[in-house]
């Protein structure tokens, strides 16, 4: 049996994920899913199936997702990116708690991690093949549970 490793701070838990190899997080307000988002009926923020419009590039009539690499659900891939969202979080004054993923994981067919062309550090999980937003919504299922939490990760930040 495996024994089970204790770290004592911060900076023994940097070097482990270090060693893991490179990682992908996003902070979500406590008791929210971590993919998709609460029914909003207007607005920038509008949501169809939990999935935010301005996130995805929909077809017009919004039964379909197309393929965009710089459109898709947002994660940090750096302690700093990680730092500055959390500082757009903090002014709503909410715990959040941080889900992560290693990048190399089995991520489902027709989504993929893209680096931001404006924004290092910042990445998208996008789509690459048109499929239909109930279809999109099952893969972010599949990803939400591949992700593992930190509860209460925004005070570590």
């Amino acid at each position: 049996m495996e024994a089970i490793k204790h770290y004592k701070c911060l900076t023994d838990l940097k070097k482990i994920i270090s060693e893991l190899g490179d990682i992908k997080s996003r902070q979500i307000i406590q008791g929210n899913h971590p993919t998709l988002y609460k029914d909003k009926s207007e607005g920038k923020y509008r949501t169809v199936l939990g999935i935010r419009i301005c996130d995805y590039r929909f077809s017009p009539d919004e039964k379909w997702v197309l393929p965009d690499n710089q459109m898709g659900l947002s994660f940090s891939a750096t302690w700093e990116n990680l730092k500055f969202v959390h500082g757009m979080f903090s002014k709503g004054k909410k715990p959040v708690d941080v889900f992560w993923v290693l990048s190399e994981a089995d991520i489902p067919p027709g989504l993929k991690f893209v680096e931001d062309e404006t924004n290092q550090g910042h990445y998208f999980l996008t789509v690459t093949e048109q499929m239909l937003v109930e279809q999109l919504v099952a893969k972010l299922k599949l990803v939400s549970y591949r992700l593992s939490v930190i509860k209460g990760g925004g005070r570590a930040i």
